[in-house]
C-alpha cells in the first residue's frame, strides 16, 4: 500500500484504509470516497499542492497532507 498522496497523475488506485482527521474524514465520506472506492489523481498543483482526485464521476481537490493519510493500492 502507498499513500495517496504519492500516486502519479492519471494512475488508478483504490482505497484502502483512511487515517484522517474527523472534520477532513466527514468531508470526504461525505463525497463518497470510502474503502474500496476506485480513485484517479487528476491534476497535482505545480508546487504539489493540492491534489484533484475523480471518483464517483466527481473532481475534488485534497491537501497533500490529507492524502498523505489515505492507503491505496494499484490497480
Amino acid at each position: 500500500m502507498i499513500p495517496l498522496s504519492e500516486v502519479k497523475v492519471g494512475q488508478k488506485v483504490q482505497v484502502q484504509n483512511m487515517d484522517v482527521d474527523e472534520p477532513v474524514n466527514q468531508r470526504l465520506l461525505a463525497f463518497g470516497l470510502t474503502p474500496g472506492a476506485e480513485v484517479r489523481v487528476v491534476h497535482v498543483a505545480p508546487l504539489g499542492d493540492p491534489i484533484a482526485i475523480s471518483f464517483c464521476s466527481q473532481k475534488v481537490m485534497i491537501r497533500r497532507t490529507d492524502a498523505a493519510r489515505v492507503m491505496v493500492e494499484e490497480m
